[in-house]
């Protein structure tokens, strides 16, 4: 009966992710893009704003770039803030950004600049594998990505705190499916970090019990209204408005079904009307109804797209003669695109991360050096799952890919003391790229480096008066 109810569940979820993807078609169509080919200008543009983030040779601005090797060998690239900027005879803190999809380290890129936020530590913005400039995986479980993310954490507090530790403070920063990650080491990997900030993605194991709780109450109004459709037919009705939010996020996720097709078709959306879909995602980021000047639109590329041939053929330094690994080449000449989707393939969010003794022995002397960033105990009561560190969630109401009620109702029960959920009205998905939600996140971030004096939601105010304080704990 178990096989006979998957294929069943295989067969609905292939079916709307077809469907999905005709539909994504028929807009590509009626935009008159299904058919259009990259312009000379066009192409120009991207090589200018693709050697602007990853040509190795030239510093992005106040940054520089640097790459770490993971145990396995393969290389992770990231940015770095000049820490010649942080004051003298203080503590350092050290300030890590991971971004989401379709992004790289370059959405970072204007809040790792924001007037002031260098002075509070070392600003670090890594790729995630498959992403950007670091190297392709295998295979993106949880397993592989939990621990590439944690063996860097641990590496970089090595690197600038010593073996000791020391004052300093460790902020860790995600958005999208870095901000998921984050919140699966908050639960699972607590001592990595003193605070964890995140923007606008499911934490998997609330939104997994919000869901079962809702399918639960709802199946059982359709059971008796079934049973006694004169008597309970008002059930019907509450059944559905219980389903509510969960029929909305299958909406807002048919994306997310396309992803999951068969590689061929869930490659081909990538790719189909010069990367429309990818365009479509930019404008969405950019809070524009209208395809995003030529400038704009290869600069967001550019971040999504990774290093160019060109750019792979560029180094670090004339001594070292370090560039991107090979993987980053193959993907400069076939594409990104199948690497990126497979954080949604490979059951990053939901597989149980099975931790190595490597790290396992990183983690047991981060719980000698430094203490967890949640003061609560071991065996305290709370649902399964609940976070373990201290976490700031800043949160952009406007948000077309999250449902929110589902996404934060009841989220405070995961929640450790310390805690807060910040919601942000007139702000989408996109919190970095958002000149209030980059404000208020510079806020946030300033604010914990700086020992977590005063009220982080009136600090908050202070740059963007309709914050909303959801939750603080």
């Amino acid at each position: 009966m178990q096989s006979v109810v998957s294929l069943l569940l295989q067969a609905v979820n292939f079916a709307y992710g077809l469907l999905t993807l005709a539909y994504f078609i028929s807009l590509a169509l009626r935009d008159g893009a299904f058919f259009s080919r990259s312009s000379e200008r066009a192409q120009n543009e991207l090589t200018i704003a693709r050697d602007k983030l990853w040509n190795l040779s030239k510093p992005p601005g106040r940054l520089r770039h640097a790459f770490f090797r993971l145990r396995n060998g393969l290389r992770l690239h990231y940015v770095i803030s000049d820490s010649q900027k942080l004051p003298l005879n203080k503590p350092v803190n050290l300030i890590i950004f991971l971004h989401g999809f379709p992004d790289s380290w370059a959405i970072w890129r204007p809040l790792m600049q924001a007037e002031g936020l260098e002075e509070h530590g070392i600003l670090i913005a890594v790729d995630l594998p498959g992403f950007g400039g670091s190297d392709s995986l295998s295979k993106y479980g949880s397993t592989e990505v939990l621990g590439a993310v944690t063996e860097f954490i641990v590496a970089m507090r090595s690197y600038y705190f010593g073996e000791q530790g020391c004052e300093g403070k460790v902020l860790v920063v995600g958005h999208d499916w870095g901000c998921t990650i984050l919140y699966r080491l908050a639960a699972e990997a607590p001592q990595l970090a003193d605070r964890f900030i995140l923007s606008n993605s499911f934490y998997p194991q609330h939104l997994h019990d919000t869901g079962a709780r809702i399918v639960h109450s709802s199946s059982k109004m359709l059971t008796m209204f079934v049973h006694h459709p004169i008597s309970s037919r008002s059930l019907l009705r509450k059944a559905i408005i219980s389903m509510k939010p969960l029929l909305s996020q299958l909406y807002k996720s048919g994306y997310v079904f396309v992803f999951n097709l068969p590689l061929p078709l869930a490659t081909f959306c990538g790719s189909m009307g010069n990367f429309w879909f990818l365009r479509l995602l930019h404008r969405f980021a950019a809070g524009s109804k209208r395809p995003l000047e030529s400038s704009a639109a290869a600069e967001a590329l550019a971040n999504s797209l990774g290093p160019g041939v060109d750019d792979c053929n560029t180094y670090l330094d004339d001594k070292s003669l370090e560039s991107y690994p090979d993987s980053v080449r193959r993907r400069a000449q076939s594409g990104a695109w199948s690497h990126m989707i497979r954080l949604y393939r490979d059951g990053v969010a939901s597989e149980p991360w099975e931790k190595p003794l490597e790290t396992l022995r990183d983690l047991n002397s981060l719980d000698g050096g430094r203490r967890s960033s949640s003061g609560e105990g071991l065996f305290e009561g709370g649902p399964k799952g609940k976070l373990k560190a201290k976490v700031t969630m800043v949160w952009g109401k406007q948000d077309p890919a999250v449902d929110l009620g589902l996404a934060l109702e009841g989220i405070g029960d995961y929640l450790v003391k310390g805690s807060q959920v910040i919601l942000l009205p007139r702000v989408g998905h996109w919190v970095p790229n958002e000149k209030e939600g980059r404000a208020v996140l510079a806020q946030v971030i300033s604010w914990a480096a700086q020992g977590e004096a005063g009220d982080v939601g009136s600090i908050a105010r202070s740059v963007y008066e309709e914050v909303e304080v959801m939750i603080q704990r």
